[in-house]
């Protein structure tokens, strides 16, 4: 199941044990009906397929028995079919192996040129920020589909989202890195009792704290990572920090 870091975290503090390569076969109630234990089968990474995937498979015997009192299913999510008509299969039009519709990455056009995809029907379950982008690209696509112009973005115009890469900081002799301030949060035994809200407001004192955090990136200790191939010492890097000082409005 996916989860972001600080939810898995927290998850662990708040006493979760994971277990990992794991997969349940069946639920075991008592005398009264009552459910009791839930068995899982151990699992282990297979050879990859084709997508390069190493798929989980079973280890034989491994079946493990775990006492429970409570089960909830999280069998994730997947778009519905009942509007996926023989009609438009006989059509052409194409679905991928999770029923999303296999579209134009940019225009967001599938193999029927009347329709196209947007949100969690094109990418699965996602977040709404990527459905409110997608949805706006799908409804330029169509205005221009409509328009009969061309769905192509103009060069330059629209690009694949990309992880941003890493720049590198110059270390500068007395200067150094200050962590920003954790944020405040309920206690653990409280948050286990509560639906109250985890993540607490930041106290005057830690806002001073974190303002105190130097602000001038950029202009003090930092050039492009193109730049730092020029730096032959320190002397050399404080000599251009002293010139950017002197050139910086006050």
């Amino acid at each position: 199941m996916p989860a972001n870091k600080v939810e898995i975290d927290a998850a662990e503090h708040e006493g979760v044990v994971y277990q990992l390569l794991a997969a349940p076969t069946r639920l075991i109630g008592d005398e009264n009906g009552k459910l009791k234990q839930l068995e899982y089968i151990k699992m282990e990474l297979g050879e990859p397929d084709a997508s390069g995937r190493r798929r989980p498979v079973p280890m034989e015997g491994s079946e493990t028995l775990m006492d429970v009192d409570v089960v909830i299913s999280a069998i994730g999510q997947k778009p519905l079919l009942d509007w996926y008509t023989d009609d438009l299969k006989e059509r052409g039009l194409e679905l991928t192996e999770w029923n999303t519709i296999v579209t134009d990455e940019v225009t967001l056009q599938s193999s029927l040129p009347n329709i196209f995809s947007a949100g969690d029907i094109w990418s699965g379950p996602a977040l709404l920020i990527d459905a409110v982008g997608t949805g706006r690209r799908a409804a330029r696509s169509i205005h221009y589909y409509l328009g009969d112009k061309p769905l192509g973005f103009p060069k330059g115009t629209y690009k694949a989202p990309t992880r941003l890469k890493l720049s590198h900081a110059i270390p500068v002799n007395g200067v150094h890195q200050i962590e920003r301030v954790a944020q405040p949060e309920l206690s653990v035994e409280d948050r286990i009792k509560t639906w109250e809200e985890v993540d607490l407001v930041v106290s005057p004192e830690l806002a001073a704290k974190e303002a105190n955090r130097c602000m001038r990136c950029g202009t003090i200790c930092y050039f492009t990572d193109s730049d730092k191939h020029d730096h032959v010492d320190g002397k050399d890097l404080r000599r251009r920090m002293d010139e950017v000082m002197r050139n910086s409005p006050e």
